[in-house]
Parts: structure tokens; C-alpha cells; sequence
């Protein structure tokens, strides 16, 4: 049966190699790869309607670009992160909605405000987008509303504008979930900003170079598990005792369960982590808690595992790697 979770998930070119099969038009409307070809395709079994808002979000530029006559939703199109000057200013016939100019501040290559300072740019937009920096916050945008948030910008900018300029209003919460943060920046005199330090999250996201150059901080242990960086030689440097082991299985490389397995890994965690295999699953892995997430294994494994496995064949559909002939 193909279903709408299916027709969303599924690789774009099953859909175009098996057009008579009874898609869910509202799933492939939410699928990453959709296409006005796909979407003129002659889909005879096919279900449900179009959704365009759902489209407008995920599109590629040059198919609006081609295909302007569509029935494309402003307000989504907004929202969608390859969105350019060049299609805001396009004539879409059949558009509904208003541009939203927070939605696209937010999104838009900072390039394109640079190149078009006129436009109606939203401040508070542009503090929270991952490009902004503060030779933006500088320019002259005669059109653009609101103010600059310095505490949402604080989160996205690059951490050497912060080193540049230490005097603007920083605020060392938000910086503290910046994931170019540094112990640097940390110890830097930053007389304007507000806000104070906050170490959980620092040691959450924080480049784990970090971690090993300065011992002598007093880091969670609980949030450390949760830094991608985190190797099991780090854990063992570190005078920690407290690690939440059900975070640590699900951000570690893969090869340190491999290496290190009578350390007390949690399998509801290493079920979601990206490089599990069945190989880990089967290992004798004597101190571990908690149950095999069969459902979520599904989602990461090799395809032909589940394929040659048949008390896995029920769990192929959670698979990205999934074929219609899967399925049959």
C-alpha cells in the first residue's frame, strides 16, 4: 500500500519510474525532491490534491522560475531557504498570499541584502539569519523595518565579528548557544553585553578542541554527552563521573561502541544513531541498557540488511533507501 508517509519519503525518480501506482499527491507535496515535472506527470491512481503551500516551501528557484503561472503561495515561498530577489520580484500570475519579509530576512542569502539594500528588509528577520554579520547590521537598508535583536543574533553570527567588535550589545546567553563559540571569546571583556554565560550549553555544542584545551574547566558531563564531537578518549580525560550514557549512544561515532563495548551504552540511544549497523546490533555488549528500537534502527541501516534479514522486512518502509519494488 503507498500511503502518504511513503509518497512523501520515497526517492523522487520511483515516483517518474512507477506512475501508475497510487500515489498521495499531499505526500508528494512534502517530499524534498518534487518537481513541476513531477507534479504534470499523468499520475491516473493517484490520491488527494495538490498542496501548494506545502510545494512552495520546498521547491527548487529555477522551477518557479520556469513555471511561473503556477499557483505558488507567497507567504510559503517565503519560508523557503533557496529563496532569491529574482523570484520576489517575478510576475506569478496565479500567486495567493503576501511576501512575508521576516520569513525571507530570516532565510535569504545575505548576499542577495547586500546586493539589494532598497528592499523592505525585516531587521529582527535578518538578526536570526545564519549569514548575518555586522557589516550588514552597518549598511544603509533605507526601506527595512523593525530593529536589530541583538540577542537572536548572538546566536548566528560569526564568532570572529564578535572578537572584531567587542563593544556592541552581545548577550552571552545566546552566544553561549553560538556553535562557533570558543573559551576565547568566553574570557573576552565585552562591555556592553547582557546576559551571563550559560556552560550547559557551551559544553552542548562547543568544538571539542575546546573541551581538550582547557581541562580545568568544570564541564557538565550531562551536556557533554550531547556534543557531536564527543569521542570515548575525551570522556576519559575529562574528571567526569555523571554521563547520561542514552545521549552519549546516540551522538558517538559509531566506532567507539565498536572498540569500547563493556562501557554501560544505552540501545534505545545507539538504535538512532546515524552509523548503527546490524553488525552492533548483534554484539555482546554486556553492560548496556535498555531494548533495540527495531523502528528507528530502520531508518539508518543498510537497505540490503533488511532486505536479506526477513524479521526486519517489516520495518523497509522506514528506510530512505526504499524502492516500490520494496514494497510489493
Amino acid at each position: 500500500m503507498i500511503g502518504w508517509s511513503i509518497s512523501r519519503s520515497i526517492r523522487i525518480q520511483e515516483i517518474i519510474d512507477n506512475p501508475l501506482l497510487p500515489w498521495d499527491r499531499e505526500g508528494l507535496s512534502g517530499n524534498d525532491g518534487i518537481t513541476v515535472a513531477v507534479i504534470e506527470m499523468d499520475l491516473p491512481n493517484a490520491v488527494s490534491s495538490w498542496n501548494w503551500h506545502m510545494i512552495s516551501t520546498l521547491i527548487g528557484m529555477r522551477d518557479i522560475i520556469d513555471s511561473p503561472h503556477l499557483p505558488w503561495n507567497r507567504r510559503c515561498l517565503s519560508r523557503n531557504p533557496s529563496i532569491t530577489v529574482a523570484v520576489i520580484e517575478m510576475d506569478l500570475p496565479m500567486a495567493t498570499g503576501e511576501w512575508s519579509w521576516y520569513s525571507i530576512s530570516s532565510r535569504i542569502d545575505i548576499e542577495e541584502v547586500i546586493k539589494h539594500p532598497n528592499l523592505p528588509w525585516n531587521r529582527r528577520g535578518l538578526s536570526g539569519n545564519d549569514g548575518i554579520t555586522v557589516a550588514v547590521t552597518e549598511m544603509d537598508l533605507p526601506n527595512a523595518v523593525s530593529s536589530w535583536n541583538w540577542t537572536r543574533m548572538s546566536m548566528y553570527v560569526n564568532i570572529n565579528d564578535v572578537i572584531k567588535y567587542p563593544y556592541l550589545p552581545w548577550d552571552r546567553l545566546s552566544l553561549s548557544m553560538n556553535k562557533s563559540i570558543t573559551v576565547a571569546v568566553m574570557k573576552m571583556d565585552l562591555p556592553m553585553a547582557t546576559g551571563e554565560w550559560d556552560l550547559d550549553y557551551i559544553a552542548s555544542s562547543i568544538d571539542i578542541g575546546e573541551v581538550i584545551n582547557n581541562p580545568h574547566i568544570q564541564w557538565d558531563g550531562y551536556c557533554l554527552s550531547n556534543n557531536k564531537g564527543i569521542t570515548v578518549a575525551v570522556m576519559m580525560d575529562q574528571a567526569i563521573s555523571s554521563w547520561d550514557w542514552y545521549s552519549l549512544s546516540k551522538t558517538i561515532n559509531i566506532e567507539d561502541v565498536i572498540n569500547h563495548p563493556n562501557l554501560p551504552w544505552n540501545r534505545e540511544g545507539l538504535s538512532v544513531n546515524k552509523g548503527i549497523t546490524v553488525a552492533v546490533t548483534e554484539m555482546d555488549l554486556p553492560n548496556a541498557t535498555g531494548e533495540w528500537n527495531w523502528f528507528n534502527i530502520a531508518h539508518y541501516i543498510d537497505i540490503n540488511d533488511i532486505r536479506s534479514i526477513s524479521r526486519l522486512n517489516k520495518y523497509i518502509r522506514c528506510n530512505p533507501d526504499v524502492i516500490v519494488d520494496d514494497l510489493m
